[in-house]
């Protein structure tokens, strides 16, 4: 691995840091957490690098990003390896309850009210929410 000074850090990693841009994601619009959507096809607004690897279970990734998620707004070449075809939202049987992870934070700043309603259907329909078994012999 390539050596930098310690100075050069802030022009060499800040292009990698995501300051707020629009994804597409495909969300399952007959989960609990979809109720009240009509397409599949929305529109995120992200402001982080938090990555979610989709899981196993084919019913416990509720939204995924796109293979080409930006909509608009900037995205580091590397960090969209990352992001694109990655989970958005996750649910996951804990013990008696439900475990659900948002990879960005769907009320930020009051400013996009388009997934305000997956918050408030993760609150309301969480008990809801559970991941069936997968038969392993399918």
């Amino acid at each position: 691995m390539a050596r930098f000074n310690f100075d050069e850090a802030p022009e060499r990693e800040g292009s990698k840091s995501l300051g707020g841009s629009i994804f597409r994601v495909d969300l399952d619009t007959t989960h609990p957490i979809g109720f009240g959507f009509t397409q599949r096809s929305i529109a995120v607004y992200r402001n982080n690098l938090t990555v979610l690897q989709s899981s196993s279970n084919p019913y416990a990734t509720v939204a995924q990003y796109t293979a080409d998620p930006l909509i608009a707004g900037y995205l580091h070449p590397s960090s969209n390896k990352k992001v694109r075809n990655s989970a958005a939202i996750l649910v996951g049987n804990e013990g008696s309850g439900r475990v659900i992870l948002f990879s960005d934070n769907p009320n930020f700043r009051g400013t996009w009210y388009g997934t305000n309603k997956l918050f408030l259907n993760a609150l309301f329909f969480g008990s809801i929410s559970n991941v069936p078994a997968v038969n392993s012999g399918e």
